[in-house]
């Protein structure tokens, strides 16, 4: 007996989202991420680790607390602030950024 499976559309939404490539290098690593801007996610910032592959859904609370950017994307305990920081440069997202509409 074969089983048929219905898919339901839940939503489809296309948009000119805004991304910054940013990278950075400490004396103990390198770390590359896109920092997506986009009016999906609440407020909040699609950040990806191209190093690691790790993503996550981040604010700037989230991207200056050292335990959430350890456990997420695996950054030396060393390197937590600097790294912290200059994420935090990019989030929120302003509308007076360079990349924005």
């Amino acid at each position: 007996m074969e089983s048929v499976t219905t898919l339901e559309e839940l939503y489809y939404v296309s948009e000119m989202d805004k991304v910054r490539f940013v990278g950075w290098t400490t004396a103990l690593a390198r770390y590359d991420f896109a920092v997506v801007c986009t009016g999906q996610f609440f407020g909040k910032v699609l950040v990806v680790s191209l190093t690691g592959g790790q993503s996550a859904l981040l604010d700037q609370q989230d991207v200056l607390n050292g335990e959430v950017l350890v456990r997420t994307f695996a950054i030396e305990r060393e390197d937590v602030e600097v790294i912290g920081e200059a994420l935090a440069a990019f989030i929120p997202c302003s509308s007076n950024d360079e990349y924005a509409e």
